[in-house]
């Protein structure tokens, strides 16, 4: 079950932002694309005597990081059914020290291939745990950049967990499946994941909405948007929520963010209210200008 953490997530990725500003920008190119995978599996192992396995496919790199003992403290479910867990922080350290190799070799390459995906497993302790990291690496160079925030380039990674009992004793990654990341993909996903932080986890609305379903999907030229969310009770300082309209401003700001030119128009439905929009891309752009 994939699920986005609410405790864990802005750990993992708040180091990832830290390790990447220490100016790599500014190393002269060194590896090649062709190479990658040796080259981040070599410095690992010469920094820090680390051995990830890694893979290049197309234009995505993916690291494996299986660890026996990554999750501390009965694995369990609290009442809003999400997985309890507590990481070891010495497996921790691993990941991200890791994930310093990575991003060293792959901001020293031109051209740098765009995504970037990192499984960590619980390869040990019953059930077994697969938690990832998926980062468009250009989002990387912004945020080096100034170019965007440490909340917003955390709000770009996709980071989810869950259960996978065919993660035990798996020291090889087979058990994960690996395909190259699609940009629509990863944009559905992230809208996906930006929905679902502003109205599960945003205090100013969290608790006065009933989220039952968030499906986003890109088909030819539309995003397809299908929620079922319902106000409970009346929000103090919003009042009545806009479900489709806040949607509708999410993805006009991730369209404008990412120039995604592919999209010609949002297809928004809320079936607890009955309602619907359709946006093409020029009313979503005209949309953050009246904000």
């Amino acid at each position: 079950m994939r699920k986005i953490p609410n405790f864990s997530s802005a750990v993992i990725v708040s180091v990832l932002a830290g390790l990447l500003c220490s100016g790599c920008l500014n190393i002269k190119p060194t590896y090649s694309k062709e190479k990658v995978a040796e080259s981040i599996v070599a410095l690992s192992q010469k920094e820090y005597n680390l051995s990830p396995k890694v893979w290049l496919l197309g234009e995505t790199v993916w690291i494996y990081i299986p660890l026996p003992h990554l999750l501390v403290g009965k694995i369990e479910r609290n009442s809003n059914n999400e997985l309890s867990l507590e990481w070891d922080k010495e497996k921790l350290n691993k990941i991200n020290k890791i994930m310093m190799a990575a991003s060293r070799v792959l901001l020293s390459m031109k051209p740098r291939p765009q995504f970037l995906v990192v499984i960590a497993s619980e390869t040990k302790s019953e059930p077994g745990v697969d938690y990832a990291i998926v980062t468009w690496i250009p989002d990387i160079v912004k945020f080096q950049l100034q170019l965007i925030s440490r909340d917003e380039f955390a709000r770009r990674n996709l980071v989810t967990y869950g259960r996978n009992t065919n993660a035990m004793g798996d020291t090889e990654g087979t058990h994960i499946k690996r395909v190259e990341v699609r940009f629509e993909d990863f944009l559905s996903d992230q809208l996906t994941q930006r929905i679902r932080n502003r109205f599960l986890l945003d205090k100013d609305v969290k608790d006065f909405v009933d989220v039952k379903k968030i499906s986003v999907d890109f088909k030819k030229d539309t995003f397809n948007i299908v929620v079922d969310i319902s106000q409970t009770k009346t929000a103090p300082g919003i009042g009545t929520i806009n479900v489709v309209g806040e949607i509708a401003r999410m993805v006009a700001y991730v369209v404008r963010e990412y120039d995604f030119k592919s999209i010609l128009a949002v297809d928004i439905e809320n079936t607890a209210t009955g309602d619907k929009a359709i946006f093409s891309r020029v009313t979503l752009l005209e949309l953050l200008r009246s904000k």
